[in-house]
């Protein structure tokens, strides 16, 4: 995607291209938190630049065969402050009026504050929807390590 000449001209560390930034933002704090995105969230929406910016590998796995799904039907990315560190293997059954959560791919081995921070927003969004939460258990909390194994 081509933004033209917005912003000024930056160089990302270990990125390759040219970047472009909005200068009013350069110099203020910055405070993340927890956030799970849309598979279709503009900052993921570039798999080569996040993968580029963030080192993070993502693709909706939705119209792949069941046998060939990493992550799930419908991951939803995870990010933690500034990086981006999981997918969220979850569903809504409006059924059995339960928001399942099959599985929390961790990229990153999460500590115990990310651990709190994700199941925080988990919560929130099984309580937006309206659902009861049915979180899997441990084992079903996969390392990027575990997650390749299994792929392969």
């Amino acid at each position: 995607m081509d933004v033209g000449e917005a912003g000024e001209e930056a160089v990302v560390e270990g990125c390759k291209g040219t970047w472009r930034v909005d200068p009013s933002q350069l110099d203020k704090p910055f405070s993340g938190r927890a956030a799970l995105l849309s598979p279709f969230d503009r900052l993921i929406h570039d798999r080569k630049r996040t993968i580029d910016l963030f080192k993070f590998d993502y693709q909706l796995e939705m119209y792949k065969p069941v046998a060939k799904r990493r992550w799930g039907y419908f991951a939803l990315p995870i990010l933690y402050g500034d990086r981006l560190i999981g997918k969220l293997d979850a569903a809504a059954d409006r059924g059995a009026g339960v928001f399942r959560v099959n599985a929390v791919h961790e990229d990153v081995p999460f500590t115990q504050t990310m651990t709190t921070a994700v199941r925080r927003e988990i919560a929130d969004l099984a309580r937006w929807l309206d659902l009861d939460l049915a979180l899997p258990p441990k084992a079903a909390r996969r390392s990027r390590k575990t997650a390749a194994t299994a792929a392969s």
